[in-house]
């Protein structure tokens, strides 16, 4: 069955006349994340993880667990986004059209047919876009319990939080996404599924070589780095420059770091 892997709280303090937090909703294929932000003070003041069990393969269960076992499903905010957090998203050229089917093409071509996906189509700069798609079904079950819900996806937020150029480290539960910025702009984003520690190593160092990207004189950035998981980021980091672990905020544990980008 589905488990409650973590739940910190702070104080709520919005009400139906006074709504002063916004609601980060991440999801992925196996887990669903919430995390709750204070706009005006713009601290993270609550945190779930919710992840299903072996026994159980599908949104839906997962979120039938929640609507009994989370303290924050029910709460009042101020907004809410829905953050979709899986390996179908590309950056591409803007197009000079109105037309999003040569968006909806370049995904099929890269990740293939999908049915029952809505496109998602987000401008960045430097004449780039960023395209994904979310399934029907978690549209369709989230929405029911947020009406008011927004849509993004999680590479938006990376590409945000990159504060410099180098290479981006996010890591996760069973993978890891790389992000690499030059002059301010994407020049590669991926997701990896863990592998033995020599293969990550190698993606990582094998993309820069692909790009002509010269980590030696580049920073290392890791979010979400635990050092029992991931002891392979540290041999990484001696190709470069520097390499930086990015903190979560206090209380919430540094593994915990990619939920708290917002």
């Amino acid at each position: 069955m589905a488990k409650k892997k973590i739940g910190i709280y702070g104080t709520l303090e919005s009400t139906a006349n006074h709504k002063v937090e916004d609601l980060y909703i991440i999801v992925d294929q196996h887990s669903i994340h919430f995390a709750v932000k204070h706009i005006e003070s713009n601290k993270y003041i609550a945190f779930e993880s919710f992840v299903n069990g072996t026994d159980l393969n599908g949104f839906a269960q997962l979120l039938a667990y929640l609507q009994n076992n989370s303290k924050l499903m029910h709460a009042v905010y101020h907004h809410v986004y829905f953050v979709m957090n899986n390996a179908r998203v590309l950056i591409s050229k803007v197009q000079n059209i109105k037309d999003d089917t040569i968006y909806q093409n370049e995904l099929n071509l890269v990740f293939g047919i999908q049915a029952d996906q809505e496109l998602l189509v987000s401008t960045l700069q430097n004449n780039q876009v960023l395209i994904s798609s979310i399934p029907d079904v978690y549209q369709t079950l989230l929405t029911r319990a947020f009406p008011t819900g927004r849509w993004m996806h999680y590479a938006n937020a990376i590409v945000k939080d990159a504060i410099e150029d180098g290479v981006y480290l996010y890591f996760f539960e069973s993978y890891y996404i790389v992000m690499i910025m030059h002059h301010q702009t994407v020049q590669f984003l991926k997701y990896f599924e863990e592998a033995e520690d020599a293969q990550n190593v190698y993606n990582i160092l094998n993309t820069c070589k692909h790009i002509q990207f010269d980590p030696n004189a580049s920073s290392l950035f890791l979010k979400g780095y635990h050092a029992e998981n991931h002891q392979w980021a540290v041999e990484l980091g001696n190709y470069f420059n520097k390499a930086i672990i990015e903190q979560a905020p206090e209380e919430y544990g540094d593994h915990f770091a990619t939920y708290f980008i917002f």
